[in-house]
């Protein structure tokens, strides 16, 4: 059953909607999007405080995830906090290996960044990773993508 389907019979299903989707719009992880105050959602950009880095981090955010985030208050944006959102991504995701649950999100945005022909140091910045080795782990490529190095090597172009 798709993610946003089972979350339906949460009692804070609204907020699980809105805290998954900017996980999946921003490569945030779960425990950073609880956290968010509203003073943190500029117009158009999210800046997390509560990272694992212990940096800031500014992301920018669709004109339509902007407008579903948007509350007037300076307090945090979701009622429920990290454990509600884990035991919901787990019932809705219950394939997934022990573990792995906390960064599911947070791996799909970044293969998807990337097999959209999203920039890596560009994600880098995203991710909030200081060193370009941490992103690649996140950088997981679907087995096609791979096909993509003979359309588009040098090479192909000539008849050599």
């Amino acid at each position: 059953m798709h993610l946003f389907e089972v979350i339906k019979e949460s009692k804070v299903a609204e907020d699980l909607t809105a805290i998954f989707k900017t996980c999946l719009a921003t490569g945030a992880r779960i425990n950073e999007v609880v956290e968010i105050k509203g003073s943190q959602l500029l117009k158009h950009k999210l800046t997390f405080t509560n990272t694992i880095g212990k940096r800031n981090r500014t992301v920018p955010i669709s004109n339509k995830l902007d407008k579903e985030l948007h509350k007037p208050t300076n307090d945090k944006l979701f009622s429920c906090g990290y454990g509600v959102a884990h035991k919901w991504l787990t019932k809705s995701l219950p394939d997934l290996p022990k573990g792995q649950a906390t960064h599911v999100l947070r791996h799909t945005f970044a293969s998807h960044f990337m097999m959209n022909g999203g920039n890596i140091l560009v994600l880098q910045n995203i991710l909030g990773h200081q060193k370009i080795e941490q992103t690649m782990i996140y950088a997981h490529f679907s087995p096609n993508y791979l096909s993509d190095a003979i359309t588009f090597n040098p090479v192909t172009q000539y008849s050599l």
